[in-house]
């Protein structure tokens, strides 16, 4: 089975252009997807009442520009070349907008990809969302990705291409452009997520600018990297 995956993963499955069922999400009229309506890192905070609310993004912290990802209760990810330091607070956010305190107290980098490992002091609180990872056969050209950034934004761009380890976006032109971003400096380690059947699947964290591309989470060598990771940091 493994072997199966593997070939799935280095073949990259052919697509097309997102239909319009998988952007239904985004209402007629162009909308902005700012995630918060108002922001305290340590008090209480509104989330936006526009499309982004049909997503739990409760498991993304953004109180610092080096943002990290929950994968598990005590787990987040990083980009590597972007981590964040044990003296910053992971500051989490439940959809009651309730803060949820933690600190990193390990962290790994990946030998061969730009993606940090990072074990919190406690398990995050109950309503804080861990992350699933996509699936290699989800990674189709064409499919829409959400991505967000450092201005608690999310935008909407599409699958281009695998290159080596990396999944690589682009801009979906149907769309109208206020859900695009281009991504700068302060963007890494944001994450970016597949959409399956409500639930968000993290896809990669940012390692590059422009419409995005960053280290490929649905790779089956990606996310046994990771394992081996959070079993050095003491599951």
């Amino acid at each position: 089975m493994k072997a199966v995956v593997m070939g799935i993963f280095a073949g990259f499955l052919c697509g097309c252009g997102p239909a319009d069922a998988e952007v239904s999400f985004l209402p007629d009229k162009p909308v902005k997807g700012s995630v918060f309506r108002s922001y305290e890192a340590k008090g209480r905070s509104k989330w936006a009442k526009n499309w982004t609310s049909n997503f739990d993004l409760t498991g993304v912290s953004w109180n610092d520009a080096r943002t990290a990802t929950l994968i598990a209760p005590s787990f987040v990810v990083m980009a590597k070349h972007f981590m964040r330091p044990q003296q910053v607070p992971v500051m989490f956010h439940d959809r009651e907008g309730k803060p949820c305190e933690r600190y990193i107290v390990g962290a790994i980098g990946l030998p061969d990809y730009d993606v940090a490992v990072a074990k919190l002091n406690l398990p995050v609180a109950a309503g804080i969302k861990s992350y699933s990872f996509a699936k290699p056969e989800q990674i189709t050209p064409g499919r829409p990705v959400l991505i967000s950034d450092q201005t608690m934004t999310l935008s909407v761009h599409e699958i281009n291409d695998l290159r080596h380890n990396m999944v690589v976006f682009r801009f979906v032109q149907k769309l109208d452009p206020v859900y695009r971003r281009n991504l700068i400096v302060g963007d890494s380690g944001n994450p970016s997520f597949l959409i399956d059947r409500g639930e968000l699947l993290l896809l990669e964290t940012h390692t590059t600018g422009g419409p995005g591309a960053g280290p490929c989470y649905a790779n089956p060598k990606i996310q046994a990297e990771v394992k081996r990771a959070m079993a050095e940091l003491g599951e």
